[in-house]
């Protein structure tokens, strides 16, 4: 075995076992296991014009209808459960070792992208799993294994690789590697997902053209009457349909042209892989080039007061005074010789004041800010105040804060000063004041609309969307869990003007939405200021 092909398989070995050793992943098969239930129980259902055909329950259409589901959910989601491979090597202070290590770059990546791709292989296998067992559990007997096994193999395993290396490459490229990156693969994935229901589209990732072209000609041939349409209806629904006609589906033919496409995209995603080591810095702390042209230009020149050299002192050390300064006349005293830190402040009888730790947690907050957000921030406020009634300002401005919330609850975490923060005189009161600012900013952005503009149900929002960024990421260490639910919320119910989801004021949420997402506000605070962090 050569050496390139040692390295990358000890790499994916090594990272798919962290991987599968984080304590989320049973509740990750947990929910998945719940999905196959669903997929048998119809609720996830597949039909054909208008819901009037669907196929018999063989292993063949039931084996479909999971990896669609599999593979749209990988599309979604995915990307933020394996993202993050490269910064849990500096959170793990293991970087210096890959960066002094002989393993190329190209090498490194790969094996990356291949544990990626089975970890999401293992969550959506788990489906599949539970699937053939619920078949056996209610009599049915053993599901033929091919017919069940082959759409998985056509349409979630390219689906997953493509997605794994996605999610590297935005790691790899400068300023996607964060929220902004997160919220860029959000509307790239529901426009992935949505193409090929509009019409025929270059890169049919999910393969749902294929399985809808070969639904339709059995749907044909049994019923000629009938008119297949665009697309199928496919989704999640609160009880099977009823008084469906049946059509006998036995799968998609399996050609050389379906399997060269469908290989295609697992080869693309390599490539994919394999081109992002080019911007792959390979965890270099040297200052990027911004910096490195910043200190070239030319700027005021250090004087005494702001030089950050001590004088050197002679002379040995006094006996009793270790330092060989206390005592003396010129020594400063421990306040004065302390570096300042936001802990250390704390610990001030003015900062614990309400006010003063707000301030301190609000100047924070917006220092992590680039000035392209701050400016884009300011912008949505004068639009505010111009055209408070403007929904689309609204759908926008809920949009914006996303990286300050997303950094509530997993900043400690990140920054591994978590156990400091816990003991801190006033742990609960920082995390109170993180909440406070988190609700500020969208205060400030929406300060038309909510004054000018009658759209008071936002508040809501100003409540509910902090609460579940501190908590969210208390409960996981990332911010990955609350982009998720938060971007599923915020397209359902602004983007998409869902009344029953709306917690932005944009579709005129009924009061039972409103007292629902003011009680979970009041839950998510309480159990994040309480409760443990995140191992």
């Amino acid at each position: 075995m050569s050496s390139a092909l040692r390295a990358w398989l000890h790499t994916a070995l090594s990272d798919l076992r962290t991987r599968l050793r984080d304590r989320r992943l049973l509740m990750m098969v947990a929910a998945c296991v719940y999905l196959g239930h669903l997929v048998l129980a119809g609720r996830i259902e597949l039909t054909l014009v208008d819901r009037s055909y669907r196929g018999a329950a063989n292993a063949a259409w039931m084996g479909t209808v999971l990896s669609l589901t599999a593979a749209f959910l990988l599309t979604l989601f995915g990307f933020y459960l394996v993202r993050g491979a490269l910064s849990r090597e500096r959170q793990g202070r293991t970087a210096p070792l890959v960066a002094a290590s002989p393993v190329r770059s190209v090498t490194y990546l790969l094996g990356k992208w291949t544990s990626g791709t089975l970890f999401l292989l293992v969550l959506a296998g788990s489906m599949a799993v539970s699937l053939a067992v619920l078949f056996v559990l209610r009599g049915e007997g053993l599901p033929a294994p091919v017919p069940l096994l082959t759409p998985f193999l056509l349409f979630v395993v390219p689906t997953a690789a493509v997605v794994t290396a996605v999610a590297l490459a935005f790691e790899c490229l400068p300023g996607l590697g964060g929220t902004v990156g997160g919220i860029l693969y959000f509307f790239g994935a529901v426009a992935a997902t949505v193409a090929p229901v509009l019409g025929a589209t270059p890169v049919d990732l999910l393969g749902m053209g294929v399985i809808h072209d070969s639904m339709s000609q059995a749907v044909l041939a049994q019923y000629p009457e009938a008119d297949p349409g665009a697309i199928f209806s496919f989704g999640y629904y609160r009880a099977p349909a009823e008084q469906l006609k049946t059509v006998q589906w036995d799968g998609v033919a399996v050609t050389a042209d379906l399997l060269a496409r469908r290989a295609g995209l697992v080869l693309a995603g390599g490539a994919l892989t394999a081109g992002a080591a080019l911007p792959f810095g390979r965890f270099d702390p040297s200052p990027s080039w911004r910096a490195t042209l910043r200190s070239a230009l030319p700027g005021p020149p250090k004087t005494e007061a702001t030089s950050t050299e001590p004088p050197a002192t002679a002379g040995p050390p006094t006996a009793g005074h270790p330092s060989g300064l206390e005592g003396r006349p010129d020594a400063p005293t421990p306040a004065e010789s302390a570096p300042w830190s936001l802990l250390g402040s704390l610990a001030a009888p003015v900062a614990l004041r309400p006010f003063g730790l707000f301030a301190v947690e609000c100047r924070r907050a917006l220092r992590r800010r680039s000035g392209t957000w701050q400016v884009g921030a300011l912008v949505l406020v004068g639009a505010g105040l111009w055209v408070p009634g403007s929904t689309g300002l609204l759908v926008v401005a809920w949009l914006w804060p996303l990286p300050l919330w997303s950094d509530l609850g997993a900043r400690e975490t990140a920054t591994r000063t978590a156990p400091l923060v816990a003991s801190s005189p006033y742990p609960r009161a920082q995390r109170v004041a993180a909440w406070a600012v988190g609700a500020a900013v969208p205060l400030a952005l929406l300060a038309g609309p909510l004054l000018l503009g009658g759209h008071w149900r936002a508040l809501v929002g100003v409540l509910f969307v902090p609460a579940l960024g501190l908590a969210a990421g208390r409960l996981s260490g990332t911010p990955r869990l609350f982009e998720i639910v938060y971007l599923v919320l915020w397209y359902v119910g602004l983007a998409s003007r869902q009344a029953a989801l709306d917690f932005g004021g944009v579709a005129h949420a009924p009061p039972g939405t409103l007292v629902g997402y003011g009680l979970a506000a009041a839950v998510l605070l309480v159990g994040a200021v309480t409760g443990p962090h995140a191992a």
